[in-house]
């Protein structure tokens, strides 16, 4: 795990420390901020009340979120909150979109542009999530709570109160939600594990 961790944090300190690298993650992640936001959720966030909006536009919100994250990393802040967000939303909803895109190849056998961009950008989400691991430690186990329970409301918006992204006629809505389970399960109980947790009773969460 040490080794593992070792390696991530040289990959984003060699990201973080080339300009070219660096601003091209940026530049991507704003791209899907705004394209997502607008193309993909906008009908829905037109067509919905204000207290759901900041649970339904999934994806731009967590390349949103890994911006911050980037910019953390670049002025080597300590946003272990931030980090711990940034790094759930990415793993889940980057793996998310990957599967619900294959399950759409797989029935609608419908290759384009679009969805193969979604997919290797999605790729993408989901390693930079990987790479806000390490950033994470030492975070005391209510704020990690805190972080599981936005992403257990946010599965309760989407699916729950039906607020979830648009799914085509091909993807059921069945597959998307024990998916969305799976992940957030998954992740919510490997931040709860005590690796995650505060070192140091001197450690303030930031």
């Amino acid at each position: 795990m040490r080794i593992i961790e070792g390696w991530l944090r040289r990959i984003l300190d060699t990201i973080v420390a080339v300009p070219l690298l660096f601003w091209s993650c940026v530049v991507a992640n704003m791209v899907g901020v705004i394209a997502g936001g607008i193309f993909w959720y906008g009908p829905v966030l037109w067509s919905s009340p204000l207290w759901a909006l900041p649970f339904i536009p999934d994806c731009p919100l967590a390349a949103l979120v890994g911006t911050i994250a980037l910019l953390g990393a670049w002025s080597r802040q300590r946003w272990r909150l931030l980090f711990a967000f940034a790094a759930f939303g990415c793993l889940k909803y980057g793996v998310w979109t990957m599967a619900f895109w294959l399950y759409y190849w797989s029935h609608a056998g419908n290759l384009d542009i679009v969805s193969v961009t979604m997919f290797v950008s999605h790729i993408g989400l989901s390693i930079e999530g990987l790479l806000f691991v390490p950033h994470i430690r030492p975070l005391s186990l209510p704020t990690r709570g805190a972080v599981v329970g936005w992403f257990v409301l946010s599965l309760f918006v989407d699916y729950g109160l039906g607020y979830h992204p648009p799914l085509g006629g091909y993807v059921p809505v069945s597959f998307v939600f024990w998916l969305a389970v799976a992940l957030t399960a998954t992740l919510g109980g490997a931040l709860l594990l005590p690796p995650f947790g505060q070192a140091a009773a001197a450690t303030r969460d930031r």
